[in-house]
């Protein structure tokens, strides 16, 4: 009864998080929408959209729901106050294969400084790789190539404040970049984590930081004047951008912990069936700058602490919907590695695959 009653106290604040989701006003004066109705108009007002890419195969399994779980390396995109979690010294590498020949890659590790003191360095990757340039150029060659890519550089700190609380802050170096231009700048992401009760709640807001400009040598540009006459020099300028800005709220619950409560005073083959057994479920609501609200929910069931799947949903993208994922984990003589694979499918672009490798030593 207790697991019973766990999961229907769970259920209200999931659907609270939702129906959050819809209860934003509308600003008429500049008709931008913070809800998720059709007539939000903010839809490409920030750059550097890479940044909202979830990492890490276990997390995307799971739709993203992750902010009140963080309790692997990838904390440090989710909530970087979850990192706290993470024992011993750790790493973690991802490779993701995108639509269009996109490749999206993550590499993190955190080190220990002290009992309840955790540093960690992450590295993002967004990258389309060689795209054959379709005007012509002065020679009338066509064998030219250009690239778009994203590169995030971060360090993470974060520390366990209380027995419940802890608190995480990542900063940084962003930069985009097409062709010869691009941008570069420096942001922010902050993370609270609470556990009680068998429940873990989290908050995080990712991008803090000003605003981006693109430049670079090809903006210095040669005119033809009309007249015949000598050629004019012209520089040209871009627009500064905002990156997304991202609020997330969480929540997620460990089902099967009520199980072994149940059971750890009674010898009986039930406390060793709620051993081997972990059930997690979480939920997300997410708010953003320039789309609609999101909400996602996600679940785990790992076995023996060897094997994993995983599934979600995600309401509110415009493409991200289901997804589902397997892990498995081996553990031994001080050794934990980890290996997990995600598929989600896109409504109109095809699947998207990741594989995540992580190693960690106690």
């Amino acid at each position: 009864m207790n697991l019973i009653n766990k999961i229907f106290k769970a259920i209200p604040l999931l659907l609270i998080s939702y129906q959050f989701s819809f209860a934003q006003s509308t600003n008429p004066r500049d008709n931008i929408q913070g809800s998720s109705s059709n007539a939000f108009r903010k839809v490409g007002a920030a750059g550097s959209e890479f940044l909202k890419i979830g990492v890490g195969a276990r997390s995307n399994g799971m739709s993203g729901a992750f902010s009140a779980i963080s309790n692997d390396l990838t904390a440090l995109f989710y909530n970087s106050a979850g990192l706290v979690d993470v024992n011993g010294y750790a790493a973690n590498i991802s490779y993701g294969q995108w639509f269009g020949g996109y490749t999206h890659n993550y590499l993190a590790g955190v080190v220990p400084a002290g009992d309840k003191y955790k540093v960690g360095i992450s590295i993002t990757s967004f990258s389309s790789g060689d795209i054959p340039l379709t005007t012509l150029d002065k020679e009338n060659l066509l064998n030219i190539t250009y690239t778009v890519s994203d590169f995030c550089l971060g360090g993470t700190f974060a520390a366990m404040l209380t027995d419940h609380f802890s608190f995480g802050v990542t900063m940084k170096y962003v930069q985009s970049s097409i062709s010869l231009l691009s941008s570069s700048g420096v942001v922010a992401d902050v993370g609270t984590l609470y556990r009680f009760g068998g429940y873990r709640i989290g908050f995080s807001i990712s991008n803090l930081g000003g605003q981006f400009q693109y430049g670079g040598e090809e903006l210095n540009q040669q005119i033809d004047p009309t007249l015949p006459s000598q050629k004019l020099q012209a520089a040209l300028s871009t627009t500064a951008y905002n990156l997304p800005l991202s609020f997330k709220a969480g929540i997620a619950t460990d089902l099967t912990s009520e199980l072994l409560d149940m059971y750890e005073s009674r010898e009986d083959l039930g406390a060793g069936v709620a051993r081997e057994h972990r059930w997690l479920l979480s939920a997300d609501f997410e708010t953003l700058s320039d789309v609609p609200e999101q909400f996602a929910i996600g679940t785990e069931y790992v076995w023996n602490d060897l094997l994993s799947v995983r599934g979600g949903y995600r309401l509110g993208h415009d493409q991200f919907n289901l997804s589902a994922g397997l892990g498995i984990r081996y553990t031994g003589g001080g050794f934990d590695g980890s290996l997990d694979y995600s598929i989600q499918p896109t409504k109109t672009l095809g699947l998207v695959n990741r594989i995540t490798l992580g190693l960690r030593l106690n």
